[in-house]
């Protein structure tokens, strides 16, 4: 029996975010794109017009904000859906969501307003949060030069958002009050500095993550942003998740469509495929079969943690104002394994699909380039698997020295 096309895992019609069914329905303009997306190295002007215009660079985002409304779930659902059509238009659209998240919650309120609240199309931000600019503090706000490496977005961005530490004019470093040097966040017009087109890569080709370079830019103090902060200036519950949750939730949601399109396409190519020494066609070779079980249900169990941990931590910030600390190590924890199982499960549909996984055009061949990018990412490195073992297993210690109710 020959295997069905892998079946959406989303909510039901009736359930199911308009924002989500956009990125569907978006899906035909993506892929027809997404060859010469990689080509080109970045989005083509058409995706990245009708994103614009269907509000998926700001879903999640509450309207009284500037946002497009739904909820974080809406938001992975819809970077899945996009990743699924194209790994690059998934982490472009990525940035550009987590910079409106974080500017229109942490920003101060005027600046916020005037960006998000004037009738002015959403704001795309590229750059960097890593403080790898310096900033000198003058009246008024800061001078600020440097480079930020990795600025995935950078050719269409109208915004850039870039960390950097404050330090005297001669280049040392200011201490805040914690005795650290003093890290900040600034934000500034995209043509305050320029692309440095250095992302020669084989994966996320699309993404342009070229290095930004910025040379004296003035930055009022009205757009400038802690960069450690974790309190927002609006207190809408998603704003706690901050930098951090979201930008794991993000990577995890890009990393999950590119599993999605491996299953759909190994499926496709194995479907009826008659290959030298099968008793059978690929598809109903029962070792293939059982690998094939094995590959769905780690995607979908994978999934499954990451929603549930990110819809524990949006309750959490409405009932206490903040994400607690064990929440936060499992959205650590969900988000490197999401990662790790796609190492898996890419793998296995790369070595099933033998020779269309490397031919070009492949619609597997850039899945597969893209994943083997997307893995390598700072933020889902196995180190933090040790980080937030290391928080679980005192919730687990403690859990178990409290008395249990008797029944």
């Amino acid at each position: 029996m020959a295997i069905k096309p892998l079946r959406p895992l989303l909510a039901p019609q009736s359930e199911r975010s308009c924002h989500v069914e956009k990125a569907r329905c978006l899906a035909p303009l993506i892929e027809g794109d997404a060859n010469r997306i990689e080509t080109d190295g970045k989005l083509t002007s058409g995706v990245v017009d009708a994103l614009q215009a269907q509000g998926l660079f700001a879903v999640g985002v509450p309207e009284s904000a500037g946002g497009s409304g739904g909820s974080v779930i809406d938001m992975i659902e819809v970077l899945e859906e996009l990743a699924r059509a194209d790994g690059s238009t998934g982490w472009v659209t990525m940035v550009y969501w987590i910079g409106v998240l974080l500017h229109a919650g942490y920003l101060p309120l005027e600046s916020s307003t005037e960006l998000f609240l004037t009738g002015k199309p959403t704001p795309r931000f590229a750059g960097a949060a890593a403080p790898t600019g310096t900033g000198v503090k003058i009246e008024g706000g800061y001078l600020i030069s440097g480079t930020w490496p990795f600025s995935s977005g950078s050719d269409w961005a109208t915004w850039l958002g870039l960390g950097f530490l404050v330090t005297d004019r001669e280049g040392k470093p200011i201490q805040g009050p914690d005795g650290k040097p003093q890290a900040l966040y600034a934000v500034t017009p995209r043509d305050s500095g320029v692309i440095s087109r250095n992302w020669d890569v084989t994966g996320l080709k699309g993404t342009g993550s070229h290095d930004i370079v910025v040379k004296e830019a003035f930055i009022p103090d009205t757009y400038i942003i802690d960069a450690y902060s974790t309190a927002p200036v609006r207190k809408d519950p998603v704003f706690y998740l901050g930098k951090d949750l979201s930008a794991w939730a993000g990577h995890s949601a890009v990393t999950l469509g590119l599993m999605k399109r491996a299953l759909q396409e190994v499926a496709t190519i194995a479907t009826g495929k008659v290959r030298r020494g099968y008793p059978t066609t690929v598809d109903q070779y029962p070792v293939f079969d059982f690998e094939f079980a094995k590959a769905d249900a780690k995607y979908r169990s994978a999934r499954a943690y990451l929603i549930a941990i990110y819809k524990e931590a949006i309750e959490q910030a409405k009932r206490d104002g903040a994400v607690g600390n064990e929440t936060r190590a499992r959205a650590h924890q969900a988000a490197v394994w999401v990662h790790r199982v796609a190492d898996e499960v890419v793998s296995f549909a790369r070595l099933w699909a033998a020779s269309q996984a490397f031919r070009n055009p492949s619609n597997l061949g850039r899945v597969i380039r893209d994943a083997e990018v997307a893995t390598l990412h700072l933020h889902i490195d196995n180190i933090h698997l040790v980080t937030s073992g290391q928080t679980l297993v005192e919730c687990a210690w403690q859990e178990l020295q409290q008395p249990m109710n008797p029944a």
